[in-house]
Order: C-alpha cells, then structure tokens, then sequence
C-alpha cells in the first residue's frame, strides 16, 4: 500500500490515512487539483476583497485594509 504523497498531504494541511488507498498517481493528481482549487479560491476571495473594498472611499481605503489585515 502506498505511503501518502508529500505534496498531498500538504494540500490537505493534515494527513488523512484514509487516501493511502488510492493509487500514488491519484493522490498526484489529487494534490495538483487541490492545489489549483485552493488558488482560485485565494483569487477568488481577493477579487471579492477589492471588489468590496471599492465602496469605500479612496482616502479611506489603506486604512481599512491596515485594520482587516490585508
């Protein structure tokens, strides 16, 4: 039984033992999958933190992202 891939786990952000049953090219894949989610979310969660962010004035902008930790 194959061993869980690094990259997997570091996707996942915890180990699951459970996924030792798939093959080590299917946890390859699922890692890059993974992956690939995980970065259109952050786009995603950032283009709706702009787009939120334009409804307050210039002026005002810096300051609330210095608050909201961006």
């Amino acid at each position: 039984m194959p061993k869980l891939d690094a990259a997997l786990i570091e996707a996942l952000g915890e180990p699951m033992p459970e996924l030792e049953k798939l093959s080590a090219a299917n946890q390859k894949k699922l890692a890059a999958d993974l992956a690939s989610a995980h970065h259109a979310h952050d786009a995603f969660l950032k283009k709706s933190m702009d787009n939120a962010l334009e409804h307050i004035p210039r002026l005002l902008r810096g300051t609330v992202k210095k608050i909201l930790g961006l």
